[in-house]
């Protein structure tokens, strides 16, 4: 337990909506419908990130394959000038 924790944290969470006291009816609707805009948004978020990695990561795999290819071939060409040199 944090030692910052006071002991009603400590308490297990209940599973489904929990009864609030001290506040209106409207302002626990409005306070419960802003959060869950807010969850909608960050898991939308979070698969535009998702996709942004997933897409700079192939453009960097694709990148490394096209220097390997070069690399390759520049090796085939120094071989040909070297033979034809007589190395």
């Amino acid at each position: 337990m944090n030692p910052y924790d006071s002991p009603e944290s400590a308490a297990p969470a209940a599973e489904g909506p929990t009864r609030v006291e001290g506040r209106d009816p409207q302002t626990v609707r409005l306070k419960r419908e802003y959060e869950a805009e807010v969850e909608k948004k960050v898991a939308s978020d979070y698969s535009h990130i998702v996709w942004a990695y997933g897409i700079i990561w192939a453009l960097f795999a694709i990148y490394g394959v096209l220097l390997w290819r070069r690399s390759a071939a520049q090796r085939a060409d120094l071989q040909a000038l070297q033979a034809k040199l007589g190395k």
